[in-house]
């Protein structure tokens, strides 16, 4: 019974939450095409490196208590009051020593043009920790309607600054004042969803209890941002903005449709598994997302994979070809970032168990570094995704054995589950790149036919291989199978 409603409450909080971010997607897709075509790769490149300093101390703020607040089984509403004073003066603080030392970082990456940008993005921060604990309480509320709100709106309003700034010429500016304006219009949603208003009261030995559990998750996010933020380091240290540039546009694209959908489902997922206390349910509801997010990423990742010539002449004109490997690699470094690895995060934060994805994370740093180092600064856009394909493989294998050994989960179930779509979604993608290739048209036309072919290929292929019936994902009784996490049966 408790399985039945965990998954109930997962499909349902996925395809709300869902709704919400691929409209967001949408919006960011157009709002991102538009933006390649009036910036320059060098726009990209310094915003980029602006923004890498940004996030990693904006995720310090928080001090993981967010994530706490949602594991917690007692009055979320009086441990919330507790825990918005530290969060804000936290924030402060980082802001201010960001404004202050923005010429040095601006030092170490050769370029003065990013001190006035790492300023302007420093009010991300303050912003940004005004918003975690309203977010919070929605997610452990949860409600999904709303949350899917909150991925809607900010997006639309951020692509309007940006789109609009860049047509009148403000280059990397556009993109920095759409983000803060994102950030701003998060935190007025959120606020106004929850109706929550913080009272200025602390209680020591309820922040200390709420921070043990959040240590992790601080430990958690810093790992993550030193992998997944050190080859736009590497790149913007040693290989400047134009190559970071060549490097920052198909990474954006690439972690897109994870950070919509994989990330999204991490924060349907944490909440429902954090109020489970039967094993067996929490370990079938984790099987299930997984299913459903290779079902849902693998077209997309296979498609840029074989495909990323013609998207990239199609969308972004030929001053992108440089792109084309680095899109290529990236789409094989993002099937295990967004698929095995970052599904499974939330599985052990809701079993007690976050320093397992922690040290996932360790061992994937420890590849990324040595791969780095061994280039001595000299390695270009296209190994340095190499490197970060191997580094993010690793981090997932790591992952999947602590699932095996302290959860005794078999391998093959979780194997199946992470890779539910790559064979259907590899062969309707082969056979798209070698329908455009024997028929060479204008760019945009290719684009349009491969996407189309791979589409409708991708959902006949999935059908034989399930149900043998290649017809199957053609009708509305078999996506709501999907969604309610009843797909193969």
């Amino acid at each position: 019974m408790q399985r039945e409603g965990a998954e109930r409450s997962f499909t349902r909080g996925v395809a709300w939450v869902s709704a919400g971010a691929l409209s967001a997607r949408a919006i960011t897709l157009i709002s991102s095409v538009i933006l390649a075509r009036l910036l320059l790769p060098e726009h990209f490149g310094l915003y980029n490196m602006s923004v890498i300093v940004v996030h990693a101390v904006q995720m310090l703020p928080d001090l993981g208590l967010g994530h706490a607040l949602i594991a917690h089984r007692g009055d979320t509403r009086q441990v919330a009051h507790s825990l918005f004073l530290p969060v804000m003066l936290t924030a402060s603080t980082a802001a201010l020593l960001v404004c202050l030392l923005a010429p040095q970082v601006a030092l170490v990456m050769k370029e003065p043009a990013v001190v006035p940008l790492l300023r302007a993005l420093s009010l991300n921060i303050v912003v940004m920790a005004a918003a975690s604990i309203p977010t919070a309480l929605l997610q452990k509320a949860q409600r999904w309607r709303a949350q899917a709100l909150t991925e809607f709106l900010p997006p639309l309003v951020s692509a309007g600054v940006m789109v609009t700034l860049a047509a009148l010429g403000y280059g990397a500016w556009s993109i920095v004042w759409g983000t803060v304006s994102r950030a701003v219009a998060l935190a007025i949603t959120v606020w106004w969803l929850t109706g929550w208003c913080p009272k200025l009261m602390f209680n020591w030995s309820l922040f200390v209890e709420m921070f043990r559990f959040g240590r992790w998750i601080i430990l958690d996010r810093l790992s993550a941002f030193a992998l997944l933020n050190a080859d736009t380091a590497y790149l913007a240290r040693w290989q400047g903005a134009q190559i970071l540039g060549y490097y920052a546009l198909p990474y954006n694209w690439t972690t897109l449709p994870i950070n919509q959908l994989a990330v999204q489902a991490n924060r349907v997922l944490f909440p429902v598994l954090s109020q489970v206390e039967d094993k067996q349910a929490q370990q079938t509801t984790l099987l299930r997302a997984c299913r459903l997010l290779s079902f849902v990423l693998s077209p997309i990742y296979f498609f840029w994979l074989f495909n990323a010539q013609v998207f990239v002449l199609g969308l972004f004109t030929s001053k992108w070809l440089p792109c084309v490997p680095v899109l290529q690699w990236l789409s094989v470094y993002a099937l295990a970032h967004g698929i095995a690895g970052g599904i499974l995060v939330s599985f052990f934060w809701a079993t007690r168990r976050p320093q397992v994805a922690v040290y996932a994370y360790w061992v994937s740093l420890v590849v990324a570094l040595g791969g780095l180092a061994y280039g001595r600064g000299q390695w270009g856009a296209v190994a340095v995704a190499q490197v970060f394909t191997l580094a993010m493989f690793a981090r997932s294998a790591f992952m999947i054995g602590g699932l095996v050994r302290l959860y005794g989960m078999r391998f093959r179930l979780l194997w199946r589950a992470v890779t539910d779509g790559w064979a259907a979604a590899a062969g309707a993608s082969a056979i798209a790149w070698g329908a455009t290739y024997l028929l060479p048209l204008p760019a945009i036309v290719e684009l349009v036919i491969a996407a189309l072919i791979h589409g409708n290929l991708y959902l006949l292929l999935y059908g034989w291989q399930y149900h043998r019936n290649p017809t199957a994902y053609y009708t509305r009784r078999q996506w709501k199978a999907v969604f309610s996490g009843h797909a193969h049966e």
